[in-house]
């Protein structure tokens, strides 16, 4: 049996430590006040569900129009000498850093009713309302252990490099299941599609589908925003996630050791896949991205964009690829790519067109005709020499030829084959 009270006592902030930060929080806000701004806190310090060293504050700033706001925010912040930087998006935002916490302020507009929204985000403050009228003290500790959890197996977060599930779904499906044992076992036994609706909006999937579009049911999952019938706050989730879920619940339940999911992240450093890359007899790749932007999300989209874009460019030379593993921190995408063979042959079979597309046969066979040619099928091949057959001649060519796409995605690549090293900064 797992004592999850344990467990709390190392995660959960103590009542000491809750006095201090909403002192801080509280100081913060009265600076932003005195500037005529309106804060609403938001997240897990609305909710009183944050975790131990998690400094991150959420906070909205309501404004009754969305005319220059995030000019009139960065006004207060220059005038007031804090240490921000803003970041790019569909309203632009900002990280402050006071007082040891990181507050991230988010402009939104101050509405009534939900249909007045111009943005996600302007809902924000329904959703941490509805939260809050759901959770008792108890359930409080339950949302601390589910997204502790959720971020350790690495499927938190709707962010797109990740599309996994937000902070706001993994409440509402702790509300659904009403503890964490109780979603762990329900998790365990999803398969798509998965409905959660909590204030029952609808009888069955058959309405759901006359009520949303399908771009916001395509998901494995769909959760009925409880603010807003017409949104599935899971949309983003991907299949990859939803699937990770399930593994890591059903991992869970079986495991004689269940604290080590709450204090170890899934993660395997550059040693561990450099020694399944040799029990597979295999050959590894080992790449470090940081993606070009300050807005957390697309940084690290970008990385992953390359990341994936070098596998595929590979797989086009001719490499196979055996399974490939990424990670992010605050900064990096660590990547893994695990290939065979060694050293592709000097030769390759090159498929050309159908015999009777005239022009595309006349153009294949001119270019080939030196070669051995084979028909099968009612399509011609040639047997013709390899420009590239190492991996190293490969990566060079990669770089060479996608130098623009590579500089548009990144400001540092660093790529590292056996004793080879490849870095590339911008």
């Amino acid at each position: 049996m797992i004592d999850y009270n344990k467990i709390l006592s190392k995660i959960k902030p103590s009542e000491e430590e809750k006095k201090k930060v909403y002192n801080i929080i509280n100081e913060f806000f009265d600076i932003l006040r005195s500037n005529n701004l309106e804060p609403f806190l938001g997240g897990s310090f609305a909710k009183d569900t944050w975790i131990k060293n998690d400094f991150d504050v959420d906070t909205f700033l309501l404004f009754k129009d969305d005319k220059n706001i995030s000019n009139i925010v960065e006004n207060v912040l220059k005038k007031e000498n804090l240490d921000y930087i803003r970041i790019r998006g569909s309203r632009d935002y900002f990280k402050v850093s006071y007082k040891g916490l990181i507050f991230e302020l988010v402009p939104i507009l101050k509405i009534n009713d939900i249909k007045e929204a111009k943005n996600t985000t302007d809902l924000s403050p329904f959703h941490v309302k509805y939260v809050i009228s759901k959770l008792n003290e108890k359930m409080k500790d339950e949302v601390r252990l589910l997204k502790l959890f959720t971020k350790n197996i690495n499927v938190y977060g709707a962010e797109s490099y990740v599309r996994g599930f937000s902070g706001y779904a993994i409440e509402l499906i702790l509300i659904n299941y009403g503890s964490f044992e109780n979603t762990i076992k329900n998790v365990s036994n999803w398969r798509p599609k998965v409905i959660i609706d909590l204030e029952k909006y609808y009888k069955n999937y058959n309405e759901i589908k006359k009520n949303l579009s399908k771009d916001k049911i395509k998901s494995p999952i769909i959760i009925i925003d409880p603010t807003d019938k017409y949104r599935n706050v899971a949309a983003s989730v991907s299949l990859q996630k939803f699937s990770e879920f399930i593994y890591y619940s059903k991992i869970f339940l079986l495991s004689e050791d269940k604290e080590k999911f709450f204090f170890n992240k899934i993660y395997m450093d550059y040693d561990e896949i450099k020694r399944l890359a040799e029990k597979y007899n295999v050959n590894m790749i080992y790449l470090k991205i940081e993606g070009d932007s300050n807005n957390k999300d697309i940084k690290n989209s970008k990385a992953l964009s390359l990341f994936n874009n070098i596998k595929k460019w590979i797989n086009n030379i001719g490499f196979k690829i055996f399974n490939y593993y990424y990670f992010f921190d605050e900064n990096y995408l660590y990547g893994y790519v695990l290939y065979y063979p060694d050293k592709l042959p000097e030769y390759e079979i090159r498929e050309g067109p159908l015999l009777w597309e005239e022009k595309d046969y006349n153009r294949f066979y001119e270019k080939h005709k030196d070669e051995e040619l084979i028909i099968r099928n009612g399509k011609i091949y040639a047997v013709t020499k390899r420009k590239i057959n190492d991996i190293y001649k490969a990566l060079e060519f990669i770089i060479n030829n996608y130098k623009n796409s590579i500089r548009k995605k990144v400001k540092y690549l660093y790529i590292k084959i056996g004793e080879k090293e490849i870095e590339i900064k911008y």
